[in-house]
């Protein structure tokens, strides 16, 4: 299996990096690695309420702006698809404690917030195809979180794919049932979108934070892979 990036990708979004990593045989953490997941989960809830209350709301930070850009660009104005950076972003800046879902997807938010980019996850298992960041074509659907019946959407859409079933609407918008990562997956597709008017030094963090969340939280040793308009595929093998 292969995750693979349309090159049209590139020419919307230009000089973006996607920071991947694929990590095999997940086990449930241990019950102090899920206190030390919620702890860091917490301070980056913390920071990006910080960060972004230093601005005149979250979509004004210099990380979160460029998506409203470019996403306006390919049809989706942020005022209807926020990035889910910026969502999470939002909700960090009223207080509160952090969205908890499971560790796995605790831990991918808490590194979204730590360095306010968009992080997400797949599990490998659901995938039948390779998976594809590409534009939305006839015949594609998506099952939304809150929903069990798949619907078409438009061509034309920046998406993550699995053959037909779409993973993730918008780009990094909305993400679909299929491939959700839950307490029982167990090989794992991370990805962090960093847009081109980003500062370079942030791929160099997420590729850390990710091999070094996964070795302290999970007990693995992971590699990150970095694609980029002269790297457009990858190969996801244990």
């Amino acid at each position: 299996m292969r995750f693979v990036i349309d090159p049209d990708i590139f020419s919307h979004f230009p000089d973006m990096k996607l920071v991947t990593t694929a990590a095999f045989a997940v086990q449930p953490p241990s019950p102090e690695a899920k206190n030390e997941i919620a702890a860091y989960a917490g301070a980056a809830w913390q920071h990006a309420g910080q960060e972004v209350a230093a601005h005149e709301n979250p979509q004004s930070h210099p990380n979160i702006k460029p998506w409203g850009e470019r996403m306006r660009e390919v049809g989706a104005p942020r005022k209807h698809f926020p990035s889910s950076v910026e969502a999470l972003a939002r909700r960090a800046a009223k207080g509160g404690s952090p969205v908890s879902i499971n560790p796995l997807v605790d831990f991918y938010n808490a590194v979204s917030l730590s360095h306010l980019v968009p992080a997400g996850g797949f599990d490998m298992d659901v995938l039948r195809n390779d998976l594809c960041l590409r534009f939305s074509r006839e015949g594609d659907r998506f099952t939304a979180l809150d929903s069990d019946e798949a619907v078409a959407i438009p061509a034309g859409e920046v998406c993550y794919a699995d053959g037909p079933e779409i993973i993730t609407r918008h780009f990094v918008w909305k993400q679909s049932r299929h491939a959700i990562l839950t307490p029982e997956s167990r090989n794992i597709f991370f990805v962090s979108e960093i847009l081109g008017e980003l500062p370079s030094s942030l791929v160099v963090e997420v590729c850390q934070a990710f091999q070094e969340g996964m070795a302290r939280y999970f007990g693995l040793n992971v590699q990150t892979a970095v694609l980029d308009e002269q790297h457009q595929s990858v190969e996801l093998g244990s």
